[in-house]
C-alpha cells in the first residue's frame, strides 16, 4: 500500500509468497531466531533493483509502525531498527555504485550525454518507445492517455533540454502540472522503470541509461511539490516551525544535553565526544546552533 516502495513489492502471488518467506527467514535470523537465510545473498540479490537510501528509510519507517502497532516497547523498536541498520548497504549498494559512477560521467557536461543520445533525434524517438511501453501501463497510463498527443509534445521538450540540449521547454513548472493529478513515488517509480525500458528498446548501453537515470531521479521532487533541499523538509507544519512545535530554545537546550550525555557513553562514538569539559561545551553549543537553524 505504501507507495514509496509499492512497485518493489508489487508482484504476482507466488513471487510474494517467495519475498515474503526471504523476509521472514532473514528478519527471523537478525531477531536472534534460527538463521535460515545466506546474508551473502542480499546483495546479489538487490544489486539490481536501484533500492536507495530513500526506499530503505521507507521500509524502516514500515518496520516502525508495524512493530509499535504490534505493541511493542519503544525499546525494542529502536534495538530492532538498529539491528536492521547493517543490511542497508548490502541492499542499496547496486543504486548506490551505478548512481556515483553515472554522476562522474555526467560531470563531465550532459551535452555528452545528449550527443549519446541521438541529439534531439534520438530523443523524440525514444519519446516514441516510452510513450508505447507507458500508454499500456496499468499503473501510470491514464495520466497520459487523456491528451496524449500534447502531452508527449510537452514532454519531448522537456526532456531534450533536462538531458543535455537546446533550452527551449516554456511550460509550467512540473509542480504546477502535477499538484491536482494525484501523482505520488509509486507513480513516479513506475515512470522511470517504463523510461529505463525504453532507454533499452532504443539501443542503449547500460552506462548511458545510468547516466540518463541518475539525471532524471532529481525531477521527483519537481514532481511531487517537494523541496530539493533537504533544509526545507518538514520544517514547517500548520505555519509553525519544528523548533516552536517541539517547544522552544528551552526544550533544544535540554534535548542537546541529553544527547551529548548518551553519545559519551554510547562506545561506538564515544571516541570522539570524550574530550576536555571547555571543548564538550564548545561542541554543544554547535549542536544546538546547528539544531535551532536546522530546526
Amino acid at each position: 500500500e505504501d507507495t514509496r516502495i509499492r512497485s518493489f513489492f508489487e508482484k504476482n502471488k507466488a513471487k510474494v509468497t517467495t519475498i515474503k518467506k526471504k523476509m521472514t527467514q532473514y528478519i527471523g535470523g537478525v531477531f536472534g531466531g534460527p538463521v535460515t537465510y545466506d546474508a551473502n545473498d542480499l546483495r546479489p540479490m538487490h544489486y539490481g533493483m536501484n533500492i536507495s537510501d530513500y526506499h530503505f528509510d521507507a521500509i524502516l519507517d514500515i518496520i516502525r509502525g508495524v512493530l509499535k502497532e504490534s505493541g511493542s516497547k519503544p525499546k525494542d523498536i529502536t534495538d530492532a531498527l538498529l539491528l536492521l541498520q547493517p543490511v542497508r548497504a548490502d541492499v542499496t549498494t547496486g543504486f548506490t555504485v551505478r548512481q556515483e559512477m553515472a554522476r562522474k560521467n555526467v560531470e563531465k557536461g550532459k551535452d555528452q550525454m545528449f550527443k549519446r543520445l541521438g541529439g534531439s533525434e534520438g530523443i523524440t524517438a525514444l519519446m516514441d518507445q516510452l510513450f508505447n511501453i507507458a500508454t499500456t501501463d496499468v499503473r501510470i497510463k491514464d495520466f497520459l492517455l487523456k491528451d496524449k498527443d500534447r502531452i508527449k509534445a510537452g514532454m519531448t521538450v522537456y526532456f531534450v533540454e533536462i538531458l543535455g540540449g537546446p533550452k527551449a521547454y516554456k511550460g509550467k513548472e512540473l509542480g504546477e502540472i502535477h499538484k491536482t493529478l494525484g501523482v505520488n513515488d509509486y507513480h513516479f517509480d513506475a515512470f522511470m522503470g517504463d523510461f529505463g525500458r525504453a532507454l533499452l528498446g532504443t539501443g542503449h548501453q547500460d552506462a548511458l541509461i545510468d547516466e540518463v537515470m541518475v539525471s532524471l531521479e532529481p525531477v521527483r521532487c519537481d514532481v511531487l511539490g517537494r523541496s530539493r533541499d533537504i533544509s526545507d523538509v518538514s520544517v514547517m507544519k500548520d505555519g509553525k516551525p519544528l523548533i516552536e512545535r517541539y517547544g522552544g530554545d528551552m526544550n533544544l537546550e535540554t534535548v542537546v544535553e541529553s544527547m551529548y550525555d548518551k553519545l559519551v557513553e554510547d562506545p561506538r562514538v564515544r571516541y570522539h565526544f570524550e574530550k576536555a569539559k571547555a571543548k564538550q561545551r564548545q561542541i554543544r553549543r554547535k549542536m544546538y546552533q546547528y539544531l535551532s537553524g536546522a530546526f
